[in-house]
């Protein structure tokens, strides 16, 4: 109900306006009425009643006192099942699938399996288009939660997966499955998207080391050189408990311009990124139908992630042709535009979705945002009252940014050569590997909500997670929120003020 969307400061003042009225009635009512012996002791019994009770609801309200209540009493628990395709399938694989599937049918008929980016898997086989990224598998889950969070997620993997140092949005059992290699060997992964920044500006290159197969102790090297220039050297250690090590390598430049950086590990294996520094990480036009207090919101977000932003406030203002980065605010693009803004990168902002549909017809892309929200400026004073800063605001709005302007491969001039990536931040260069990649799996074991399930103990694991079996959870609110104590206040003030009028009628 809409009362349930006033916010604290606004009950608040609710309540101390009602209380005002209710004093000021009150003392009104007794200065025309002042008590005598020969009024009845009923009447004024329960007009007391009634005052009293409107008091003392109102001084809980007024007063920081808590309840608890419960929420979401029905939501039911929902089994997701994945499978992780690895770069070569072969007969293992195919039958670890297939017996994972006859036993998980079980208890789940119905079963349907999909892949890192949501799609059913039919028959078994290996979609085209195959990511093995956990932010994709992310970005999936967050689409079926639909803003529950009572899904249990099966992954049928081998291990050998990228983005590991993320949370999951979802409890989550793995489920391994391949050959455990005998041969130590030393493996590592990092970002094959080109880096961009502005100069002095110290860019965190992301850098992940593993041993398959642990024999022993030992120390790996990472060597990182740009321009084949040497640059720095950065030791990890790995034992029994440490096989598989997450890192950054910090690099910065004064100079403009690309720059080739080389990351190596002092057993051979290497691999090069691109880099960019520029004056700015983008250049985007901004289209608005008024200057508003949101276009300085933008602004700030804007110059803190380094992009250039152009505004302009005429409807009718012609595109330049150089122009493919874009923020439309409140208002659409001249039909003329429709090719234009179809093949370019665009944050729509509070513009109908509706109206949106129509414009772009079946044309709408990965690279088209649509946000429709209270306005920026709203949103910003609601946190810095509520939390003392707009440290949220400000990071929601830097993520749009930074996914659609600077780390959007279908933009990058950078990225014009290499199509559409499938993973988003980090590629494996052991691809070919067919080996169950223990220490990635016992890395993802140790955190929260994660488990490994082997495929024998399948088929006697309890799928009703712990916690949930009771189908309830509670929260402490304040009392001015809960909607049947507003309710309960006004239904009193409306009592008292008819018994009132009746008395005096009478």
């Amino acid at each position: 109900m809409f009362l349930d969307e006033i916010s604290i400061q606004t009950s608040i003042l609710i309540y101390a306006g009602l209380g005002f009225i209710f004093f000021l009635g009150f003392g009104y009512y007794f200065f025309r009425n002042p008590i005598k012996n020969g009024q009845s002791v009923t009447w004024r019994i329960i007009l007391g009643g009634f005052r009293g009770l409107i008091l003392a609801s109102l001084l809980i309200a007024i007063f920081p006192f808590k309840i608890f209540e419960n929420l979401n009493s029905q939501e039911s628990v929902e089994f997701i099942f994945v499978v992780d395709f690895p770069e070569l399938t072969n007969k293992d694989f195919d039958r670890a699938f297939r017996k994972v599937d006859s036993i998980v049918k079980i208890n789940h008929p119905k079963v349907v399996w999909i892949d890192f980016k949501g799609q059913a898997v039919i028959n078994f086989k290996k979609p085209l288009s195959n990511s093995r990224s956990l932010v994709q598998l992310n970005q999936t889950i967050r689409k079926l939660n639909k803003g529950r969070s009572s899904k249990e997620i099966f992954i049928l993997t081998d291990g050998n997966l990228n983005d590991l140092n993320i949370e999951l949005a979802s409890n989550i059992h793995l489920i391994p499955y391949g050959k455990i290699l005998n041969k130590e060997k030393v493996e590592f992964s990092t970002t094959h998207l080109p880096l961009i920044s502005v100069p002095n500006e110290e860019v965190h290159l992301p850098v992940e080391v593993w041993l398959a197969n642990f024999k022993q102790n030992k120390n790996v090297i990472i060597e990182v050189s740009v321009d084949g220039v040497f640059l720095k050297k950065q030791k990890i250690s790995f034992d029994s408990d440490h096989t598989y090590v997450i890192t950054d390598v910090s690099v910065k430049s004064t100079k403009l311009g690309k720059h080739k950086i080389k990351v190596s590990l002092d057993n051979g294996l290497n691999k090069w990124i691109d880099w960019n520094v520029v004056n700015e990480k983008a250049i985007v036009y901004g289209f608005s139908d008024a200057l508003d207090p949101d276009v300085g919101v933008l602004n700030r977000v804007a110059k803190n992630k380094f992009i250039k932003l152009i505004w302009n406030f005429d409807g009718n203002t012609n595109i330049l042709d150089q122009a493919n980065k874009f923020i439309f605010l409140r208002i659409l693009p001249k039909d003329i535009y429709k090719n234009r803004v179809n093949n370019s990168t665009v944050l729509f902002l509070n513009v109908a979705k509706d109206k949106i549909d129509v414009y772009l017809g079946r044309n709408r892309r990965e690279n088209h945002k649509i946000i429709v929200s209270e306005a920026l400026w709203d949103l910003q004073m609601k946190e810095f009252q509520s939390q003392g800063s707009y440290a949220q605001t400000d990071s929601t709005i830097g993520a749009w940014f930074e996914d659609l302007y600077v780390n959007n491969p279908l933009t990058d001039s950078l990225n014009k050569d290499l199509g559409s990536v499938n993973d988003l931040l980090m590629e494996d260069i052991s691809t070919l590997s067919l080996g169950r990649n223990d220490p990635k799996l016992n890395f993802l074991a140790q955190k929260n909500k994660i488990d490994l399930l082997e495929i024998d103990e399948l088929a006697y694991a309890d799928f009703v997670p712990k916690g949930l079996n009771s189908n309830f959870k509670e929260d402490s609110v304040f009392i001015w929120q809960n909607i049947y104590f507003k309710l309960w206040v006004l239904f009193l003030i409306l009592a008292e003020w008819i018994i009132r009028k009746f008395k005096e009628l009478r």
